[in-house]
C-alpha cells in the first residue's frame, strides 16, 4: 500500500450529461448496467495500491453516498486506507466559488491529518484502466513537483472537446495547454490526471487568492505556465480511454463496449473493475425469451425480446415485448407488447402494455425517472 500518496476523485470537473445528470452526478450514473462511472476511478486508485482516497464533490452528495454504501464497500481499516467524502457547504450557495480548491480549501484536514507527500488527482468522466504506480514512481525518481497523464488522440476534432490539449517540449515538459476547439483531428490532450507534491498543491492554493477566487485547478495550471516557471512533466498514457461529455457519448461508448475487442481493452483480466454489490438473484430467462449481443444485469426479468441493448439490474421485459438499440437503468418495468428502441430509460420507470418508446439512431429518446408510460 503506497501509504505517501492521497487520491483525489475531482467531481467538481465532469460535465452534464443533460437530463441524465439532473438528480445525480456523473460520477454515480449507471454505466453499462451495473456500474457507476466512480468505479473506475476507485479501482485504478485500490489496484494502484492507494488506500487513502478522498473524493471532492460539486453536488448531489446523496446519490454519492447511496452507491458508495456510506465508505464502507470500498475502504473501512483504516491500517490498510481511508475512503471520504470531501463536500464544500458553502460552495452549494455560492455556485461559482464551488470548485476544486475551495473544496481543497474548506476540507484541509485531508492534508493536515496525513503524512501523504503525493496527491493523484483524476476525474469520474475520463473512462480508462492505468496503473498508476510507474508513473508516481518516475515523477519521485525525477523529483517533479507536478506530472501530468496525457493521451495522443487521433479524432480529437470530435472528441474530449474542451478537454485541455497539450503541447510539450523535446523533454515532454508541458510548454502550452489550451482548450480543444476541435481545429484539429490528431492532438495530445490532457486525460486530468495529475500527480502532485504536497508542496506544489500549496503554492498553487496559496496563489490561487491572489490570480482568480472563480478558478479551479483546471484554470489555475495553464495560468501558473504562463505566467511562471511552473515545470509539468507529461507522461504518455496508451490504450483504451474516452471522454464521457454529452448524452450522445455516453450511448456510443456504451454501445461500443458491447464489442468484445473493445469491451477485453477496458475490462482485462488483470485489472478487476470493483462495484457495489447488490444481493440479488441471476438473471432469469422466459421460454420465449431471445437476446442477442446484449448486456443483462442480475435481477433482470427477460420474457420477450433483447437486441444490442443493455439492461441494468432488476429490469422486467413482459411476453412479446422488444427492446433493441435501448439503455435501461434499473427497476424499471415494461409490460407485454411493448416497443423501444434507440431509447434510454431511466430508473423506475413502468411502461404499459402495447406502448411505444422510438427515437433515432442519431437522437436517442429519454425517458424520464420514475416516469409512467
Amino acid at each position: 500500500m503506497l501509504r505517501d500518496v492521497i487520491g483525489l476523485i475531482d467531481c467538481h470537473n465532469c460535465p452534464e450529461l443533460g437530463p441524465l445528470t439532473a438528480n445525480r452526478p456523473l460520477a454515480s450514473t449507471s454505466f453499462l448496467g451495473r456500474f457507476a462511472f466512480i468505479d473506475f476511478c476507485l479501482s485504478n486508485f485500490t489496484n494502484s495500491e492507494i488506500g487513502n482516497i478522498g473524493i471532492l464533490v460539486k453536488d448531489h452528495q446523496r446519490s454519492i453516498l447511496k452507491h458508495l454504501g456510506n465508505n464502507t464497500a470500498w475502504l473501512r481499516n483504516t491500517k490498510t486506507g481511508l475512503e471520504q467524502i470531501l463536500y464544500n457547504e458553502r460552495g452549494i450557495l455560492n455556485p461559482p466559488y464551488n470548485h476544486d480548491i475551495n473544496n481543497l480549501k474548506e476540507n484541509d484536514w485531508i492534508l493536515y491529518s496525513s503524512n501523504a507527500s503525493i496527491l493523484v488527482f483524476v476525474d469520474p468522466h475520463i473512462v480508462t484502466n492505468i496503473d498508476l504506480r510507474p508513473i508516481i514512481e518516475e515523477h519521485v525518481a525525477r523529483r517533479e513537483t507536478m506530472t501530468m497523464v496525457y493521451s495522443q488522440v487521433e479524432d480529437s476534432d470530435t472528441t474530449f472537446l474542451n478537454e485541455n490539449t497539450v503541447e510539450l517540449d523535446e523533454d515532454n515538459y508541458v510548454i502550452h495547454t489550451e482548450k480543444n476547439d476541435g481545429s484539429r483531428k490528431k492532438r495530445n490532450i490532457s486525460l486530468s490526471m495529475w500527480i502532485i507534491n504536497r508542496t506544489g498543491l500549496a503554492e498553487i492554493i496559496q496563489r490561487h487568492g491572489t490570480v482568480n477566487p472563480l478558478y479551479g485547478l483546471k484554470q489555475m495550471i495553464p495560468y501558473l505556465l504562463k505566467v511562471s516557471p511552473f515545470k509539468i512533466h507529461a507522461v504518455k498514457h496508451e490504450g483504451y480511454v474516452r471522454c464521457f461529455d454529452s448524452l450522445e457519448n455516453y450511448v456510443k461508448y456504451s454501445f461500443e463496449l458491447l464489442e468484445p475487442k473493445v469491451y477485453a481493452q477496458l475490462f482485462r483480466p488483470d485489472w478487476p473493475i470493483y462495484t457495489l454489490t447488490h444481493d440479488t438473484p441471476p438473471a432469469l430467462y422466459g421460454k420465449d425469451a431471445e437476446v442477442t449481443d446484449s448486456f443483462v444485469a442480475n435481477g433482470c426479468l427477460v420474457q420477450g425480446k433483447v437486441k444490442h441493448s443493455i439492461l441494468s439490474r432488476e429490469v422486467k421485459i413482459g411476453p412479446g415485448t422488444v427492446v433493441e438499440d435501448s439503455i435501461i437503468f434499473s427497476d424499471c418495468a415494461l409490460g407485454s407488447e411493448v416497443s423501444i428502441k434507440n431509447a434510454l430509460i431511466d430508473k423506475y420507470c413502468v411502461i404499459t402494455q402495447r406502448q411505444k418508446v422510438v427515437g433515432t439512431p442519431g437522437e436517442t429518446t429519454y425517458l424520464k425517472q420514475g416516469a409512467i408510460k
